[in-house]
């Protein structure tokens, strides 16, 4: 059953697309706008390298953009640490639950925990700005 949602979903978009309605804003494009450009044309959001499951991480990195709702952001990160396998590169997380971006800006140097949903996408369960709280500020928050 979950298999046929992504084909309803990939037939319904060729269906509008079809009818003429294609000028609309499909849902969730304006986060896509919202990413740099390199992220397209390095792959950088290219998860099929990655392992798939409900793992969790650990990396740092830098906030490149902050998304303009508060709740997105694109950080270059290092390699991760914890169950996730992924490499250095520079890519957009969604936030998980009651996670607040509010104190956070482009520049900013952070330590971030991240979890793997069962659709593929890594949420932020919780960050915080290593310049400002040390190194170690993950540590205490949440263990992976």
């Amino acid at each position: 059953m979950k298999s046929l949602i992504p084909i309803t979903a990939s037939l319904f978009a060729l269906s509008v697309a079809a009818c003429g309605n294609a000028d609309e804003t499909p849902p969730g494009s304006e986060r896509a706008a919202e990413m740099p450009t390199e992220m397209v044309e390095e792959g950088a959001m290219d998860q099929a390298d990655h392992a798939m499951g409900d793992g969790i991480g650990r990396a740092t990195g830098t906030i490149r953009s902050v998304g303009s709702q508060g709740d997105f952001l694109t950080i270059e990160h290092g390699e991760f640490a914890g169950d996730i396998q992924m490499g250095a590169m520079t890519m957009g997380f969604d936030i998980m639950g009651e996670v607040d971006l509010s104190g956070f800006a482009e520049g900013d140097e952070v330590a971030f925990m991240v979890k793997q949903g069962r659709d593929g996408s890594y949420r932020i369960m919780a960050i915080c700005n290593t310049a400002e709280e040390g190194a170690d500020c993950l540590d205490g928050m949440m263990d992976p």
